[in-house]
């Protein structure tokens, strides 16, 4: 069946000499596998460039839920990035995305609020001029709304402590010791409910900015075990003053 669905690159991985098995996140059907042939060849870079990373694509596919392996029958951009192919900050905040897209997004049905959340998130980072540093938190935390595990604020207004392993804010310290207090609970919160307009009224210096991002890692380790820890870390540790 030839079917027509926007959909967001989340790695690629050589399959064979000729041809790669590339997971995109489509807007149709979820997280799935294609076979695509000739990207590693030379003739094929203008081809291979749209299979990058995050790259937002319209495809015609022939979908079969039968197979694990899908075909891609037409490929264009759906978007053409303007200023993140020559900006290092943002290049280094696509690297921990695509990492944390590719550990959350594994087995992911269709959702078609979230596919609309994760590619307008993308165009945002694209088109910003300032305040995009602290782009990966405010991701991190409103992804956790589509991941089932956003934190509870409910009726707590002296809030003193946040609790990593029951995903709430509260001011009772919990038995199991695995809860953020003082400036930590601090700089979480007043992420908490933030949209990316709101990015440039955050006013973290690297340390804080570091420490939360540390913070919201353990925070999804708790929740989605298989997490592991970020090779892009230590980039974004470099790159973002």
């Amino acid at each position: 069946m030839i079917v027509n669905t926007r959909g967001i690159v989340i790695k690629q991985t050589k399959f064979s000499d000729s041809g790669v098995i590339v997971k995109i996140f489509t807007e149709q059907y979820g997280m799935q596998s294609f076979f695509v042939r000739g990207l590693r060849s030379r003739k094929s870079k203008s081809k291979a460039a749209m299979f990058q990373p995050l790259s937002i694509l319209d495809l015609s596919i022939n979908f079969s839920d039968k197979k694990s392996l899908q075909t891609i029958k037409d490929i264009d951009l759906a978007y053409s990035y303007k200023s993140i192919p020559d900006n290092m900050v943002k290049r280094s905040l696509l690297f921990f995305i695509v990492e944390l897209l590719y550990k959350c997004l594994k087995d992911e049905v269709k959702n078609k609020e979230l596919f609309e959340w994760i590619n307008g998130s993308l165009v945002w980072l694209d088109i910003a001029n300032d305040g995009y540093a602290n782009f990966h938190l405010l991701f991190m935390m409103q992804f956790t709304k589509f991941l089932g595990f956003y934190p509870s604020m409910s009726g707590i207004n002296d809030i003193s402590v946040f609790d990593l392993q029951d995903g709430q804010f509260t001011n009772t310290i919990p038995m199991h010791g695995n809860y953020l207090s003082g400036d930590q609970v601090n700089n979480i919160t007043s992420i908490y409910s933030m949209s990316l307009e709101d990015a440039t009224s955050i006013k973290f210096n690297r340390e804080n900015r570091m420490q939360v991002l540390e913070n919201l890692i353990k925070y999804y380790n708790f929740h989605i075990p298989s997490m592991g820890s970020f090779k892009s870390l230590e980039i974004l540790s470099v790159i973002l003053d």
